[in-house]
């Protein structure tokens, strides 16, 4: 579903107004890794599936929700929630499904999404049922169907759910997620809210763009805690190629299109296929540029369109960036989290954290020592670093070419040193 037309190879950098050093062990707390007990059997495994980041959303109590598959364990995978050092499982392969059939898999979509109520939504592989997947919320008690594969579509007539994919989730329960929609011969993308028990249609492959032609695909939404739903989006017809879009109450804007002018010179080229939200509705993405002085940055519009860091800027302890993740990671009073790649720095990738200010520190980075020992070797094939709303931020770690080094899932707290 993820349209590589809308994809950022890389992005931003920036400029670090203090030198500091990696992380202390101190600072960094283990989450989970590899050959830690899991709960109800077996061992931790893998954090990772092959080509895709590994996403570790952190709530505002600073719980930390994952993936992970499991070795000589009742189930071979599922999801976890780590709280105050205590880790449950939310979900594994092999539990009941809701209305029938067991989970068979959570590996083609490992990319959960986790409020501060606890509540983990996540799309999952079903067997034993006419349904074939679906989208599902998680907590400690319950998990309950928010949309099945082979369900009507609603919105779109004589239409039927084939494919639901990446949903987000809010702190009032509302998920937003992106669906392939069969209507006869014809396929069509859509993205859906459900909220208070009900999904409805926020936009549709066809459906008009804000600033002319037709939608004709997505990317994975977010949503914030006011329901206003952003995402990135290609737009077929005499108009912008594409752009990111918000929508609220029924009304659909465009916040920025490719081809517009950055505040830094030259145009939007492309624009990151995910973006990042908070309640206050800031959106932070990341984009490729032509005709400006750097070929990628990372942006934060509110009230303006700003940049946070360009490629080439400076980094901390030498160097210039050169690569960044996928998407970064936005806080509740606008701090912008992400990972990026360094030239000729004291360590070859690290995570940053940027300040509503415009300053900017490193949190983590290749190098840094681990606790209960080891050092920090990778952030696996494509960093990502996420935030909660207070600033807490979790990361992955993986071992080198060679096996060398831990695999896990970490985190830094809010004022932890930082």
């Amino acid at each position: 579903m993820l349209r590589a037309c809308l994809a950022v190879a890389v992005a931003l950098a920036a400029l670090l107004v203090s030198e500091s050093p990696g992380a202390d062990p101190s600072v960094i707390r283990r989450v989970a890794v590899t050959g830690q007990a899991v709960p109800g059997g077996g061992t931790f495994d893998r954090f990772s599936v092959e080509s895709l980041p590994i996403v570790a959303p952190i709530n505002s109590k600073g719980h930390v929700a994952f993936f992970a598959t499991v070795l000589r364990g009742r189930a071979s995978e599922g999801f976890f929630l780590a709280s105050g050092g205590r880790i449950s499982k939310l979900v594994a392969d092999g539990d009941p499904v809701p209305g029938g059939g067991v989970f068979s898999g959570f590996g083609r979509h490992p990319v959960p999404a986790l409020n501060d109520a606890g509540d983990l939504a996540f799309s999952a592989a079903i067997a034993g049922a006419r349904a074939v997947e679906g989208i599902f919320v998680a907590s400690s008690r319950r998990v309950r169907s928010i949309a099945l594969a082979g369900g009507p579509a609603p919105d779109i007539p004589s239409g039927t759910l084939a494919n639901v994919d990446t949903p987000a989730i809010n702190d009032r329960g509302d998920v937003a997620f992106l669906a392939t929609v069969r209507r006869g011969r014809e396929s069509l993308e859509a993205i859906y809210l459900s909220s208070g028990g009900k999904n409805r249609k926020v936009v549709a492959q066809g459906d008009p763009a804000p600033a002319g032609g037709t939608f004709a695909g997505f990317g994975p939404p977010s949503v914030n805690g006011k329901g206003l739903v952003v995402f990135g989006a290609v737009v077929e017809g005499r108009a912008v190629p594409g752009g990111l879009f918000v929508s609220q109450g029924g009304a659909i804007r465009m916040l920025v299109g490719a081809g517009e002018e950055t505040p830094d010179g030259g145009i939007f080229a492309k624009l990151s296929e995910r973006v990042a939200v908070n309640d206050a509705g800031a959106v932070a993405f990341n984009a490729i540029l032509k005709g400006a002085p750097m070929a990628g940055a990372i942006y934060v519009v509110d009230d303006r369109v700003r940049r946070i860091a360009g490629l080439g800027d400076a980094a901390p302890g030498g160097g210039v960036f050169s690569h960044f993740g996928l998407w970064p990671s936005l806080s509740a009073t606008g701090a912008v989290v992400f990972a990026a790649s360094i030239d000729g720095g004291t360590a070859p990738v690290a995570v940053f954290v940027a300040g509503r200010g415009g300053a900017i520190a490193k949190v983590a980075a290749v190098g840094d020592a681990l606790p209960g020992g080891g050092t920090l070797v990778s952030f696996g094939l494509y960093p990502f670093a996420a935030t909660s709303n207070p600033g807490a931020i979790t990361f992955a770690t993986a071992p080198d070419a060679v096996g060398a080094g831990a695999e896990g899932v970490f985190a830094i707290d809010p004022g932890s040193g930082r």
